[in-house]
């Protein structure tokens, strides 16, 4: 007579074999992955054993989850379609691209995206350093964006109440937009915020956009935007303590928008030796640049004029008298 014990030994060899047969599914992803300059993408992306690249790592993070880096590398450009943290602002967090975008968003409209402490490097051939196509919010933190033929950041969301925000990033040295907003359907609503940042040498420094981004790429007219007519959407932008300059004195605008409701507010900033320091063209009623407070603009070949100023609204908590 069999045993229990005796029919389990039998079994064992055949469990082991399912097991190893079974794929590695989406419930082996972590919620927290590694990556290294001599890591390896065949690793799981555990911190004892971290994986080589943006690429390799997010394809085992769970949705929702991190990335951090290890130690410093180059980590490789990267397309993310899903909620997702990388975060190395602890060390070199190098993301080296050549002809093609460094990282892309393209995510639900659901998903939140967080970018900080990269450094991302276009060599002067990448597309974009970060273009964003679909996403509920993306923030990029604490970074280096640099040597791109189009834009730094390029916001073009196809969704609808989407936000971008940038903080203590430095965006330089890109042909096109340091960063443009122009959200591609008509009727759709993007914002956008960047505080404490450096946008300089780019050949504009911030564009708002309701008029699609010309498809030939003519950052020297319009910014790179087309004519009136083209869009229909309504993109915001506020800027608050930074700095749009061109230190060499060979770009465009500092500030630019086109579109009746195209609109940037700015305030306690910088806007210096641009071409056209700001300037708002087809704004109708509402479009342009707007100031809040505090900005300086001179030495520009063109210091503009801003559509108006903004007054600060103020919200007073209501004081409720006791009931005797």
């Amino acid at each position: 007579m069999r045993t229990p014990r005796r029919r389990l030994a039998k079994l064992a060899p055949a469990l082991a074999l399912i097991a190893l047969a079974l794929p590695a599914s989406a419930s082996a992803q972590l919620s927290r992955t590694w990556v290294s300059g001599v890591g390896d993408d065949a690793n799981p992306c555990s911190r004892t054993a971290p994986c080589k690249t943006f690429p390799g790592a997010i394809s085992k993070t769970a949705a929702g989850g991190e990335i951090n880096c290890l130690d410093p590398g180059g980590f490789g450009g990267v397309t993310i379609t899903k909620a997702i943290t990388i975060k190395c602002q602890y060390t070199e967090g190098g993301v080296l691209v050549s002809g093609t975008n460094a990282i892309v968003v393209n995510a639900a409209a659901t998903d939140k995206v967080v970018l900080r402490g990269l450094d991302i490097n276009g060599l002067g051939t990448g597309l974009n350093g970060v273009r964003i196509l679909q996403a509920k919010s993306v923030k990029v933190l604490d970074s280096e964006i640099y040597g791109f033929v189009r834009d730094g950041i390029d916001f073009e969301p196809s969704n609808s109440f989407a936000n971008l925000v940038v903080d203590n990033t430095h965006i330089h040295d890109n042909t096109g937009n340091g960063l443009l907003i122009a959200p591609p359907s008509a009727g759709s609503f993007a914002r956008g915020h960047i505080s404490h940042s450096l946008v300089e040498n780019n050949g504009c420094g911030a564009t708002v956009t309701e008029n699609l981004p010309d498809p030939a790429f003519a950052f020297t007219t319009r910014c790179g935007t087309q004519a009136a007519g083209t869009g229909g959407s309504n993109p915001k932008l506020t800027a608050l303590h930074n700095a749009f300059i061109q230190a060499d004195g060979t770009g465009g605008h500092g500030l630019f928008t086109n579109g009746t409701d195209a609109i940037i507010v700015v305030g306690d900033s910088e806007i210096t030796n641009n071409t056209v320091g700001v300037e708002g063209i087809d704004g109708g009623t509402n479009g342009g640049v707007y100031t809040f407070k505090n900005n300086y603009v001179d030495s520009n070949g063109t210091n503009g004029t801003f559509k108006g100023t903004v007054t600060p609204v103020r919200h007073y908590r209501r004081s409720h008298k006791r009931r005797h």
